[in-house]
């Protein structure tokens, strides 16, 4: 069983680990668990996912992390993102030049950061295919920076909030658009 601390302090509710592939979990997040497996096999290799079920997610913009990271060289950014959140899979979208961190559902009702948007319940998110972890120069493709490592893995809501923190404090120095 794994439990999450929420913003507020408080612990959310105990959930058993889940079980299955990486692949299956992502896909269990949908409805209808079939439909994302169809999106991924497609030209874009990404699936449309409801948020607020299994994850919600931190969207990011790259101007933040490069800053809170310090480079805006994607590779160093990913291998400083996979560090920081302990493994917690973090999405990147080059073309829209944002970030997205997976998160415990229910984070987005108590997210306070401005630098940073938590979207959750009503919204859908664009999700790679799981082996997904590189980026194509070619097609801007959205990726995993942080690849989800095993079903259920998340990224912890304080380590994602410190990356909104510094990264738009630094972003907003340098008058770069922190969101």
């Amino acid at each position: 069983m794994t439990n999450h601390r929420a913003l507020g302090g408080a612990w959310t509710a105990a959930s058993p680990s889940p079980t299955g592939t990486v692949q299956e979990w992502l896909a269990s997040a949908h409805p209808s668990p079939a439909a994302p497996h169809r999106e991924w096999s497609s030209a874009a290799r990404l699936a449309l996912i409801p948020l607020g079920r299994l994850f919600d997610a931190v969207r990011i913009p790259a101007a933040v992390a490069h800053h809170a990271f310090a480079s805006h060289d994607v590779s160093v950014v990913a291998r400083r993102l996979a560090r920081h959140m302990q493994g917690g899979p973090v999405i990147h979208d080059p073309d829209g030049r944002r970030y997205y961190a997976l998160v415990p559902p229910g984070t987005a009702k108590e997210w306070r950061a401005p630098a940073a948007q938590c979207l959750g319940e009503g919204t859908y998110l664009g999700v790679p295919r799981p082996d997904l972890t590189e980026l194509d120069q070619g097609t801007l493709f959205s990726y995993w920076a942080v690849p989800v490592s095993r079903p259920g893995k998340l990224c912890q809501v304080s380590d994602v909030l410190t990356v909104a923190m510094v990264g738009g404090v630094l972003a907003d120095e340098d008058g770069e658009e922190a969101s």
